[in-house]
Parts: C-alpha cells; structure tokens; sequence
C-alpha cells in the first residue's frame, strides 16, 4: 500500500478529541465577531465637538483609526469657550492600521472639541527602503480615517456620546465617528484591533479581499491569500482576520499524530506527538494571531508526512516504490514556499537524506564512475528535478491574484530579487533573540527571548492583558535534551571513543549495525530547521523556531514510546503529561491576552530576560 498508515477507531477517536479541544479553546475568546465598519476619512484640517448630554467625568478617549495619519488637538469647555487639553499623533508608525490610538483627557465637561489635521501616510518608505516593489506610483498625500472614537469613564465605564458637530462645514459624515457605539470595546484590547505583525499580514488580506494589491510584500502572498478566506466569511474583525489560523492550528493535530503513528507504529507514539503540540505555548499563541507562520508550519508538516511514507516505503520496497507521496510531498512544499521561504530549510534536510541513501545503494554498484553517476540520476530522481519545476509553477501561481490586479511577469521577477535582498539584509531589531537562545528560552546578556506582542494596561479590576510568543518548558526544554540524546543514537556518537581507540592502535574496526532511521529523520530535519539560522544575519525571532517545535514533540515521543510498557517508563511518560498540560494553565494568562493580575503575570517570570509586559 502506497501510505500504510494503519488508523484504527482508537486513532481516531483521539484525534478528533484533541483537535476539538484545541479548536474550542484556541477559538475561545480569538477577537470580537463585529468591528465599525463606516468610515469617517478627511485630507485636509476638520474641527468638530461631542456633547455628552450632560457634565460628565472623561478619563480618555479611543480614536479606532483605520488608516492614515494625522495630528490631533483636544479642547474642554463649551461650544463659545475652549481650553485645550494637549496635541496627540493618532498614529505612533507610517504602517499602523486597524489599531487604537487612546488619548488621556481627565476632564468633567459636558462638551469636548477635537481639531484633526490630517498628515502624509505612506506606509511604502518602510518597504521602498528594501526594494520592495510598490502597488501605486500615487504620491503620497495627506489622509486619515477614522471608524469610531470611544469614551472611557474614570471606572472605564463607556460614556455615550448624544452628538456630534462640526466647527468648520456640514460634513455629514462626521455621524460615522459615533454611529457604531454598540460595537466599541472599552478599553480596548487585542480583541478588538490589530496587534504586532497583523498590521502587514491581516491588511495585506484585507487588500485581497478588496481586489487590491496588498502593501506587505516581503512575503510570498499564499498565507495572506487564506487568510483573505477567513475575512470573506466573519467580515473585517479581528475574528475574521485570526479564524483560518486557529482551524489550521487545529488541523495540525492529525497531521502530528499521523507523523507519530508513521515513526512508531503505535497509539502512544501517535497520542505523545499531538498532544505536546497540542498544549505547546507557539503553537498556540500563533494560530491565534493573524500572521501566517501557522500556515508555513501546516504545510511543512503535510509535507513531513508524505516525505516519511516516500521514505519508509523505499527502504520497504526500494526504489520503484510509487513516487506519488514523494509528488505530494513536493507540492507542500511548493505550498509552504508560497507562505514563507524559511520553509525550505527543512525540505532541503529531507531531500539530504534521500542523497544520502541514493549514495549508500550506488557505492557497490560495479562498473565505472560514469556509471554510478548515471545510475544515481535515475527514477526517481530524474522526475524529482521535474518535479521542482511544479514548485516553481505553483509557486508563481500563487502571484495570480496580483497579476489580475495589475501586476505584470517583470514586476513580480523583480519582487522576488527585492524580496531576497530584504531577506539577506542587515535588519537591526532591539527586540530580535539570537539563534542559539531559543531551545532554552533565556539569555544573559541583557536581550529578551519570548517575543512580546502586546499588553493592555488599566483593564477593570486592575487586571492587564498582555500576549507572548514563547515555547512550554515542558516541550522545549525537555524536547531539547531529548534531541541532544537522540543525535547521540542517530549518529552513534558514543561510539566516537572507541572508534578513536582501535584506529590508533590500528585494531580491527568492527561493523556497524543498523542505522536507526526514525532517530536520523528527526535529528535531521531538526537542525536543517533550526541551525541555518547561525549564517543569518538579520534580525531574527523566537517564533522562526516554530518550524522547530514538532521535532521536539517527536524527539520526546520517541522515548515514551520505547520505554511506555516499562512501569518507570510510562509513570515518567504520564508526569511529562501533566507538567506539560499543567504548564499551559499556569502560563495561559501570558499566551492568550486574557486579563489577569499584574502580580499573577509577574510570578511568571523566571528569568530576567522572559519580558511578559513590554
């Protein structure tokens, strides 16, 4: 049989009960199912005041700006009289979209003035400066928009808004800045905007949407293309922007367990692999954000699978085993390209170990040089270089989109060379971790390890909400020693002494034996994931090990399932369980964003460099 993976009722009863937990509590509280949708946009200087009914205590108020930039000046008083307040920027970076900008007013009146002059937005210089092609040869122009402006009582309590008037004309479009009150939340979390990187990825998939080419173009389109789906179907929400991540994070599961069941042939070894992933804190806190590193890693691992059955089927069969799962393999391939280049590390460290083992079975072969040279190019790996031409092909594919709106072949060529000179550059980032910091998740040199992406102070009941890209320690650090052991069994390396020992005392050698090929598969494609990052010299982070972190499941499986029928074994097997899912309770406040005691985030610090709160 060409997959011979053998999935009984027991296989799938636990596949479908942990993907549905891990859907129902990553979808849990993902983003708010409504958002403003109208619109209040100026080019030019707008004068406009709020009646609040009656005198009333304001602690600050919430400008959800869509896009644009402008500067912004707050006045108190009476529509005869007014005392200003301050000036406010309402967008604190060129590429912010979708956010909050909250300005602190601590005023008691009844009236409150805002003059918004619009400023120059262009998001662009952030990436002309990389050589990333533009969408539009427009000069940029003075522009701000703005969906709602929320207010917040001292107990940010929302205070309604009566009306709203302007100073300078009739602009009738000034109701759009309070005509969705009902949809505001207060004070506003990552529930209700856009936070980190969603400002490129989920506007980006918005621009698709709205058949326009997107702004971020220092990634290939496929992930923001699927993300795109998500908006079609729950609108332009935060929910709509993160749902297709959380559904591909949930379908990762199977394809975990598949890659469990394939290496060990067991319930155990299938239930180990799915369930650390399931509860490891990437995995998670990155299927809930509205990037696409979700996607890279659903079609890398999709690509893992077919890999392994080509593979175990040619050590099986040999080479004329059907090369069908080596296609599919090559087509998840082309797929996870399309979303991220970083992808193709790993698929390189596959491809090394189909070499490897083409050269083990050629190095007999009698006969010439020449003919051992022929003899390593034929089937399968005469059709596997066709076979990178359907990479190319779909790869490009993926362009199409952009094509229809406007792009032509050359334009989409020269993306690619802007794109690999961003890539190979020299970004500088003061939040980035270096390579080697990631499987332990700290560092002394003073740098942060754990990715901060966003914290919402003064929350009611002096709670805080605050979301961090980390691993669980109880994959990561014990996945990590379980990889340095397992490259100890893949590449015999206890036996490095002994080897030493007979070839300076000219002994005998005595010959190997099997090769342990499940330890080699894991070790493998481990470092050709991780280590290429020791020659980047960019700026780098803690979520590019993501790609990572289901070998670390799998290094940890490989033991429980070797020794899972020795009573230490399977006690030792069940306590990583529980620390493992015990873990992710404990941190669940700092991965999630949900608003917990200050005091409480704290006590999670373990080291100095794990920054929790900005």
């Amino acid at each position: 049989m060409i997959f011979d993976i053998k999935i009984t009722q027991k296989d799938l009863a636990t596949i479908v009960l942990l993907s549905i937990l891990f859907f129902g509590i990553a979808a849990w509280n993902l983003g708010e199912t409504q958002a403003p949708q109208t619109q209040w946009q100026t080019t030019t200087h707008q004068s406009f005041y709020i009646d609040l009914g009656s005198s009333q205590q304001v602690k600050n108020a919430y400008f959800w700006v869509k896009s644009g930039n402008g500067t912004l000046s707050a006045y108190h008083g009476s529509p005869t009289e007014w005392f200003s307040i301050g000036n406010f920027t309402l967008q604190d970076r060129a590429t912010d979209y979708s956010v909050q900008k909250e300005v602190a007013l601590s005023q008691i009146t009844q009236y409150l003035r805002f003059d918004v002059e619009a400023a120059i937005y262009d998001s662009r210089p952030n990436f002309s400066n990389w050589g990333i092609v533009n969408p539009t040869d427009q000069e940029p122009s003075p522009f701000i928009e703005i969906s709602e402006i929320g207010l917040s009582s001292p107990s940010d309590t929302q205070i309604p808004i009566v009306n709203i008037v302007g100073l300078d004309n009739t602009d009738t479009t000034l109701s759009h800045l309070a005509d969705e009150q009902n949809l505001l939340e207060i004070p506003p979390t990552y529930m209700s905007k856009m936070y980190f990187d969603e400002v490129y990825f989920a506007r980006a998939a918005e621009d698709y949407l709205n058949h326009a080419i997107p702004l971020e173009r220092t990634h290939p389109p496929l992930g923001k293309i699927v993300q795109a789906v998500g908006l079609a179907f729950f609108g332009e929400t935060p929910f709509g922007w993160r749902i297709m991540g959380v559904l591909f994070g949930a379908l990762m599961i199977p394809l975990m367990y598949l890659l469990g069941k394939k290496l060990f042939s067991t319930w155990i070894g299938g239930f180990s692999a799915s369930f650390l992933f399931t509860f490891d804190f990437m995995h998670f806190t990155m299927a809930r954000i509205g990037t696409v590193d979700t996607y890279v890693v659903f079609f890398s691992l999709l690509t893992q699978v077919f890999f392994l059955v080509y593979f175990a089927n040619v050590l099986k069969y040999g080479w004329k085993t059907s090369v069908v799962p080596l296609f599919l393999a090559v087509v998840c391939t082309a797929l996870a390209f399309s979303t991220k280049w970083f992808s193709l590390f790993g698929a390189v460290g596959m491809l090394a170990l189909l070499v490897v083992l083409r050269l083990r079975d050629i190095k007999n072969l009698k006969g010439h040089l020449s003919d051992k040279y022929a003899a390593f190019f034929n089937r399968p790996f005469l059709l596997l270089i066709g076979f990178i031409g359907v990479l190319v092909a779909i790869y490009f594919a993926t362009y199409l989109p952009e094509m229809f709106m406007g792009d032509s072949v050359g334009t989409i060529w020269q993306l690619q060379n802007a794109m690999f000179s961003f890539h190979s550059g020299s970004v500088v980032d003061a939040s980035s971790s270096p390579w080697w910091s990631w499987p332990l998740m700290f560092r002394i040199d003073g740098g942060n390890v754990p990715r901060w992406f966003d914290v919402t102070w003064g929350l009611p009941n002096n709670t805080v909400s605050t979301i961090t890209a980390m691993g669980n320690p109880g994959v990561w650090w014990i996945g990590f020693g379980a990889m340095i052991a397992l490259a100890v069994i893949a590449f015999r390396i206890e036996e490095l002494p002994n080897l030493w020992r007979r070839i300076t005392k000219k002994e005998t050698l005595p010959r190997s034996g099997r090769w342990d090929v499940t330890a080699i598969f894991i070790v493998v494609v481990y470092a050709f994931y991780w280590l290429p990052y020791v020659f980047i010299g960019r700026a780098t982070y803690i979520y590019h090990y993501y790609l990572s972190v289901p070998l670390l499941c799998l290094a940890i499986t490989y033991f429980i399932n070797k020794y899972w029928y020795h009573r230490l074994g399977k006690v030792a097997a069940i306590t990583i369980f529980t620390v493992t899912a015990g873990l992710f309770v404990l941190f669940y406040p700092v991965i999630s964003g949900v608003p917990a005691p200050q005091q409480q985030i704290q006590n999670l610090i373990w080291f100095n460099s794990w920054g929790f709160l900005g």
